[in-house]
C-alpha cells in the first residue's frame, strides 16, 4: 500500500484519532474521519492534537464527514467505535466498500465473529448477547474482515485532544487462522507509524490476552477508581485481580487459546502501565453507559458453555453495572 491508500476510520475518539494522527503523520494523505455533532465541528476546525511519547502533534485529516455519503470507495476502513454502535454504522460503511476493501473493527472485547472461519454465515455459530437476531452475521460483510487486537492506552481531553503515556501495538489476523499476501501489507502500512503492528495466524489468542487485560481492569475501575497501576500492584486489589484474571484464563483454555503471558508477567505489564484511567472508568466519569457486553457478558455467555464459573468476575461486574446506573440516574 502507498501513500495514496484511500483511508477511512470511522469513530474519532481517542483509539480512532489516534491511529488517524500517526497514520497522517506517516505521510498518507487520504485519511478520512467519520465524526458526528459538535466533534465534527472541533476536528473541521482544529483537527488532531495528539500528545505521546514521540512529542506533540497537530495534524488535520484530509477530509471529516458525517457519513459515508461523500467518500469514494475506501482501500482500507477501520471501525473504532464501541462494540454495540456497530450495527448503526453499518449501513454507512457498506457504500465505500470495493472487492479489495479491508474492513477492520478496532474494538474491545469477544468480537460478534468470533466463531467465524471462513463458512457461510447461516453456519456460524453466533454469541447470543451480541448478534442474538443474527444481523451481523448475516449483513457484515466478513469476506472483507480483518480481526484486530488494539493495544493503545489513550485518554481523550476533549474533541480531537488525546494523550497516550504508552507504546503502541495494533496486532492483526485472519480469521480463518491463515497468513494472507492482504494481512501483510496491512501490517506493512504501519512500519513507519510508530505504531507497531504484528501479523499473527492465531488472532484468537491475542483477542483473549486482551479480554484478561480488559476485564481484569476495566469493571473494578469503575468500583475502586483505581489507574492500572494500582489495580495490578496494590496489595488489596491483587487478590481480586488475580482470581479475576484466573477465571478469565480457565475460559481461553477452554476454547482453544492459548495465552502466551504468565499471570506475573501479565501483572508486571499492567502496572508498569502507570497511573492511566481505563476507557470504562472515563466513560463513567462522562456518565456514558459502560461497555460490558462484549467485555463480559459475552464471556459469560461463553463460560456458561463449559460450565466455568466466574463468581468474582461476575460479581465485580455487576457492582460496576449498579455503579453506573445508580450515576446515570443521578
Amino acid at each position: 500500500m502507498d501513500k495514496q491508500t484511500k483511508i477511512c476510520i470511522v469513530g474519532a475518539g481517542a483509539i480512532g484519532c489516534t491511529v488517524a494522527a500517526r497514520l497522517i503523520l506517516a505521510g498518507f494523505d487520504h485519511v478520512a474521519l467519520i465524526a458526528r455533532g459538535e466533534n465534527r465541528q472541533a476536528l473541521l476546525k482544529n483537527g488532531i492534537h495528539l500528545k505521546d511519547l514521540t512529542g506533540e502533534h497537530h495534524v488535520k485529516p484530509y477530509q471529516v464527514l458525517e457519513d459515508t455519503a461523500l467518500l469514494p470507495v475506501q482501500d482500507v476502513v477501520f471501525i473504532a467505535t464501541k462494540a454495540d454502535a456497530l450495527r448503526n454504522v453499518l449501513t454507512d460503511i457498506l457504500p465505500v466498500l470495493y472487492d479489495q476493501t479491508l474492513l477492520i473493527p478496532l474494538m474491545n472485547g469477544i468480537p460478534f465473529w468470533y466463531f467465524y472461519i471462513g463458512q457461510q454465515d447461516d453456519q456460524v455459530e453466533v454469541i447470543q448477547c451480541l448478534d442474538q437476531d443474527h444481523y451481523l452475521i448475516k449483513y457484515f460483510p466478513l469476506q472483507h474482515l480483518i480481526g484486530a487486537v488494539v493495544f493503545i492506552t489513550a485518554q481523550l481531553h476533549g474533541y480531537g485532544k488525546v494523550q497516550s503515556d504508552n507504546p503502541y501495538l495494533l496486532i492483526f489476523g485472519e480469521p480463518n487462522h491463515q497468513s494472507s499476501d492482504r494481512l501483510q501489507a496491512l501490517k506493512l502500512m504501519f512500519q513507519d507509524t510508530g505504531i507497531e503492528a504484528r501479523a499473527v495466524e492465531n488472532i484468537r489468542d491475542q483477542i483473549w490476552t486482551k479480554v484478561i487485560a480488559n476485564l481484569s481492569s476495566n469493571p473494578l475501575s469503575v468500583v475502586t477508581g483505581a489507574t492500572l497501576k494500582d489495580i495490578y500492584s496494590h496489595p488489596q486489589l491483587l487478590p481480586v485481580v488475580t482470581e479475576i484474571m484466573q477465571e478469565i484464563r480457565l475460559v481461553a483454555v477452554s476454547y482453544g487459546a492459548r495465552i502466551s503471558i504468565d499471570p506475573h508477567s501479565f501483572l508486571k505489564l499492567g502496572s508498569e502501565m502507570g497511573e492511566v484511567h481505563t476507557s470504562m472508568w472515563q466513560d463513567f466519569q462522562h456518565k456514558r453507559p459502560l461497555e460490558l457486553n462484549s467485555i463480559a457478558t459475552a464471556v459469560f455467555e461463553l463460560a456458561q458453555r463449559y460450565q466455568c464459573p466466574m463468581p468474582t468476575t461476575f460479581n465485580i461486574c455487576n457492582l460496576a453495572k449498579f455503579i453506573s446506573e445508580q450515576s446515570l440516574h443521578c
